[in-house]
Parts: C-alpha cells; structure tokens; sequence
C-alpha cells in the first residue's frame, strides 16, 4: 500500500487530504508537527510527504532539507504546500519536488500525489 505523511499545524487540513488520500486507496499518517519526521518517513516505509511551509515554530524547508540530506530517505518526495505568495520559489528551491498553494483545489493536490508516488515507484523497478 502506498503511505504518505502528512504534515500540518492545521488538524482541518491534515484531515481533510487524509479523507481524500484515503478514499483513493493510500495509507495516510498526519502529524501536526515535524519532531522526528525523518524518522518516522525512514521505519514506516513512507512513499510521499506532503508538509506546510510554516509550522507551529518550525520552518518547513528545514525539514526539507533535513530529509533530502539524509541519505537513507532522499529519494522520498516531498510536495510543500503554503499560502505565501513567494513560497513556491522558496520551497521549490529548499528542496521540495512539488508545490501546491492554499487554498488548492483536491483534484490538482491528488494529480500530483500520483504523479510523484508514480514517479517514484518507476524509479525504483
């Protein structure tokens, strides 16, 4: 099964792409804060992150790049998503494999999601 973690200080949005993602068929793990995301991406076999740029006292790219820099997980793509108006130059630059801007529409969100997995998954055959 194909498992993405999500990751936002907003429980409503981490719900609500967890219902969706979920109806589609992929295991879906949210937290509301980034402690030990590396971790858990690297002991839960997680295909896709999807985390907001700005988080409850920590920086979204940190944790981007904290995940691409290791080794062990920098395969794993992560979609950033924010409602700044520079952010995707930013988060696009910090690391992240995709953005997507808030308020974001669920088809183009999904589009991506199986586009990456996809990727991903062709990559590693």
């Amino acid at each position: 099964m194909r498992k993405v973690l999500i990751i936002d200080d907003d429980p409503d949005i981490g719900r609500m792409i967890k219902m969706l993602l979920e109806y589609k068929g992929y295991s879906v793990t949210v937290l509301e804060r980034s402690g030990q995301t590396a971790e858990i991406v690297r002991n839960n076999g997680i295909n896709l992150v999807i985390m907001d740029m700005l988080l409850s006292g920590t920086n979204g790219i940190d944790v981007c790049d904290s995940l691409k820099t290791d080794s062990a997980i920098a395969n794993i793509p992560v979609i950033m998503m924010s409602a700044h108006p520079d952010a995707k130059k930013i988060c696009l630059e910090g690391g992240a494999d995709d953005f997507i801007a808030k308020p974001f529409d669920m088809q183009e969100l999904l589009s991506k999601v199986e586009n990456l997995i996809g990727k991903k998954n062709s990559i590693s055959k």
